[in-house]
């Protein structure tokens, strides 16, 4: 009985234990009460861990069991990219090891366990930051430690998974530069600050401005009074960086082949009305409309934010202290507001959706010091008292008198937090016995803590379960049936759950979502019109001719004849392929039928010298990709045709007289409206249409034949849309309806059709002279090839990423960019064995500096063994 009470004393009633279990608890029963796996039939998932993070935590889980090169780089992503930057970013977390023991179809259960422990690992760190620092002792150290991983940008931000590590090691963090500065050991701190730089390097250069103005902020309180404490700190931060370089040198270059191409203009203006970050105060201040574009997440528990008198009012704090701790929290505060200073946390971005990513910082600080300052005897002055009721009272009335323009509050939520603070004053100020000080102060924390949870959260929608295994089981049946093909293809789909099934199912597709997608990537998928944006690429749009060039071999496609339920293939159509006439019935499962194109080319082949000329322009798509097939072979007729319509028909709308470009007007703006333009094709070639990037698809529906095509969300740029093959003869009817609109510009539409035919026989042409590939990993393709003096180049569908080195016939040669994307090399005619290769660039280097880094750190680690402590 002693054994188990000690056991249950340590751990599951000390004060770091309760740090941790209270929100691992808290969390999980909101969780259980929403239903959500592995407790309900709906997820964890929503918005950005529904649609991106989770097809990374499945390759996550691909890399280990499957193909560890994919470490490097994965075909899985888009067209094929660096995934070492994506790692930095998305999957450097050890929770993600959780990952490795569930299924794909189980994977939102885990994503929820991982959330609460890393709930709890927040709450555990900021306790023993208060313990070993002695801000707080008994369960008062837990009272504002589980306020930590409970404040509102954790809550705000709990389906951003990948952000919270940071978070977690930024107390253990502190409590290192703490040691550091008082003159102890420099390597933890060092070691500790390169875990946070690996962890996320996003979420980490925040944090490191934070450090900076941390150090300065304790240096003039330091008992060393002497230059070397700026100076080693200086030192060991460097050193700490030094030991990071092996990921974060490649994950920067990868940043600047895209994201950081996008910096934000600089201004001096606010962004902001100061004064409603008071708001955010009050429990539940948070909404969609907030996580899109609000302020920044600073709510703290009611106990905490009155115990910041206690801070401001000890006496054992100096004046200095206090006065550079609020000039510190005023620089962190302006940069919720200040341009200058909001892009200069963000890295010079403004964020997309999720503002003010950094401001867990200030609820950190803020609890930082009101655990310095508070003590459990603390009985304020009538005059302390009144001053902190009149500033509870005065946010109160201000978030009343912003009821109507902000939409996040709510009456309730305000009267929560007047309540809750005034009772925590009362309880403080009044005299009790100190064990009812504690309980009452620790229910009123819990109570403020859970009414932020609950009403945060039920902003959120989540998805449910059921719809997203009914995608997936679909997804794995198509990919079961082409398992046996052991050549290299690409995988096409006319469904999908997200941009990124191609990385959660582990196949070669063409989507990706992710913040370091290359701009070239994008800038070849507008060319090729594809869907596409500064952060995803999706090839729903795809055509014979790309299909062929890309070496798309198969395609996963909804069965028609199956009712559309939720989650089902045919609930999740985003293309139309009336050209799959071309491609043979592969195979067939309950829901889905799978095609098989066999003309789609291999991943490399030899090509006409022409194609190292191929000229692209990105307001033409279908003339770009005729264009590069043209040249692969060296034609000279034309492959692509524009054809006329043959009638228009306007319903409640202006009858135009040409058709690309110009507008459409309702008549009735209260009716429907639509254009009906007919086309008889004299071919049973493929037909595609052209739709400008003005032409909002939210703003209308295409019919072909009284038929809805569905396509991709979204576009930005010209797409193109299949709608006729094998249809000689047989008049063709389409229909641009409009849907909320009044007016509609139908800009760059036209009709255009392919030379089938003279397709197929260049196929034939160019599958003479392959490359055999002999052995593949993720990030290596070896093998044989032949080239011809009509055909001397080696035309590849790899897209050429610095990083690629290629030999031929054992030796290194220059490569060549086709389209100003895809990898081609020149050869001499013949018989040539071939090497491709991926490495990050400055992955090497990065390597290098870590290692010197590492054995400075050893070296440290063994000289302070006998000098632990640095004397002046």
């Amino acid at each position: 009985m002693q054994k188990i009470s000690k056991f249950t004393q340590k751990y599951l009633l000390s004060p770091l234990a309760i740090s941790f279990w209270l929100p691992v608890i808290f969390m999980t029963g909101y969780f259980a009460s929403r239903g959500m796996a592995p407790f309900g039939t709906s997820t964890i998932l929503t918005v950005d861990l529904g649609q991106q993070y989770i097809d990374q935590f499945a390759a996550f889980k691909a890399a280990f069991l499957n193909h560890p090169s994919s470490f490097l780089y994965s075909f899985s992503n888009a067209l094929g990219g660096d995934m070492l930057g994506e790692w930095a970013y998305y999957l450097m977390s050890p929770f993600n090891i959780i990952f490795l023991f569930v299924s794909d179809l189980q994977l939102p259960s885990a994503i929820l366990w991982v959330t609460v422990f890393k709930f709890g690992a927040a709450g555990l760190s900021m306790a023993y930051l208060i313990h070993r620092l002695k801000l707080q002792e008994g369960h008062y150290i837990s009272l504002f430690a589980i306020s930590y991983p409970l404040s509102g940008w954790f809550i705000a931000n709990d389906l951003n998974l990948l952000w919270l590590d940071t978070a977690i090691l930024l107390p253990l963090l502190i409590l290192a530069l703490e040691g550091l500065l008082g003159g102890k050991k420099g390597w933890p701190y060092s070691i500790l600050l390169a875990l946070t730089i690996i962890s996320n390097y996003y979420i980490a250069f925040m944090v490191v401005i934070f450090i900076i103005l941390y150090a300065l902020w304790r240096f003039p309180q330091l008992a060393y009074k002497t230059i070397k404490i700026p100076l080693i700190f200086i030192g060991q931060s460097v050193l700490g960086a030094a030991m990071s370089a092996w990921l974060i040198l490649p994950a920067y270059f990868q940043l600047q082949q895209g994201k950081i191409g996008h910096n934000s203009a600089w201004s001096l203006a606010f962004e902001n009305n100061p004064l409603h970050l008071l708001t955010k105060l009050i429990p539940g201040s948070f909404d969609f409309e907030q996580m899109q574009n609000g302020q920044a997440n600073i709510f703290i528990s009611a106990f905490v934010l009155v115990a910041l008198g206690a801070f401001v009012t000890n006496r054992t704090i100096s004046y200095v202290s206090k006065l550079t701790a609020l000039l510190l929290l005023a620089i962190l505060i302006l940069a919720t507001c200040w341009a200058p200073l909001t892009l200069a946390f963000h890295g010079g971005q403004y964020p997309v959706w999720y503002p003010y990513r950094f401001s867990f910082l200030i609820s950190f600080f803020l609890i930082f010091l009101a655990a310095w300052g508070f003590r459990p005897n603390w009985q304020p002055r009538l005059l302390t008292c009144s001053i902190l009721f009149a500033i509870v009272t005065a946010i109160t009335l201000y978030a009343l008198s912003q009821l109507k323009q902000l939409s996040f509050l709510t009456n309730k939520n305000i009267l929560i937090f007047w309540l809750l603070s005034s009772i925590c004053l009362l309880v403080i100020t009044a005299p009790m016995p100190h064990y009812l000080r504690l309980g009452l102060l620790g229910f009123i924390t819990c109570i403020s803590l859970t009414t932020n949870i609950s009403t945060t959260l039920n902003n959120f929608s989540y998805i449910n379960l059921s719809d997203y295994q009914t995608t997936i089981t679909a997804l794995k049946a198509d990919k079961n049936k082409i398992h046996n093909d052991r050549s290299w293809y690409r995988v096409g789909q006319t469904y999908q759950r997200t941009r990124g099934d191609s990385m959660m199912e582990d196949f070669y597709g063409g989507g990706h979502f992710s913040s370091l997608m290359p701009n070239k990537m994008v800038q070849f998928y507008q060319a090729m019109g594809q869907p596409e944006g500064d952060n995803f690429v999706n090839y729903s749009n795809g055509t014979v001719l790309t299909d062929n060039i890309l070496g798309f071999k198969y395609y996963f496609s909804p069965s028609p004849q199956i009712n559309k339920t939720e989650g089902s293939p045919q609930s999740r159509k985003t293309g139309y392929r009336a050209d799959f006439t071309q491609y043979q019935r592969y195979a067939q499962t309950s829901t889905t039928t799978i095609f098989k194109n066999p003309h789609a080319l291999p991943i490399a082949f030899a090509a006409n010298q022409q194609v190292l000329q191929t000229d692209i322009n990105s307001a033409l798509p279908i003339q770009n990709q005729a264009h590069l097939w043209q040249a692969l072979t060296g034609r000279k007729d034309q492959l692509v045709s524009k054809d006329d319509f043959d009638f228009a028909q306007a319903d409640n709308v202006n009858l135009p007289t040409t058709i690309t470009n110009s507008q459409l007007e309702k008549q009735d703006s209260s009716q429907p409206g639509s254009l009906t333009l007919t086309f008889t094709p004299k071919t049973n070639d493929p037909y595609y249409l052209t739709l400008g990037g003005n032409l909002k698809i939210e703003n209308f529906d295409l019919l072909i034949n009284d038929q809805v095509i569905t396509q991709f969300s979204s576009y930005r740029n010209t797409v193109i849309v299949n709608l006729a093959d094998h249809a000689a003869g047989q008049e063709q009817k389409l229909t641009i309806r409009l849907r909320n609109a009044a007016s509609l510009t139908l800009s760059n539409v036209a009709l255009y059709h392919l030379n089938q035919a003279a397709i197929n026989q260049d196929v034939a042409q160019l599958k003479q002279n392959p490359l055999t590939i002999t052995q593949r990993t993720e990030n290596q393709i070896s093998g044989h090839i032949t080239t011809t003096a009509s055909k001397p180049v080696i035309m590849t569908s790899i897209p050429a990423a610095p990083g690629w080195q290629v030999k031929i016939d054992g030796k290194k040669v220059t490569t060549s960019q086709v389209g100003n994307f895809l990898l081609a090399i020149k050869t001499k005619p013949g018989y040539h064995q071939v090497q491709f290769s991926y490495i990050p660039p400055y992955l090497y280097w990065g390597l290098i500096i870590t290692l010197i880094g590492c054995i400075i750190l050893g070296s440290q680690i063994i000289i302070s063994q006998s000098s632990p402590r640095l004397q002046e």
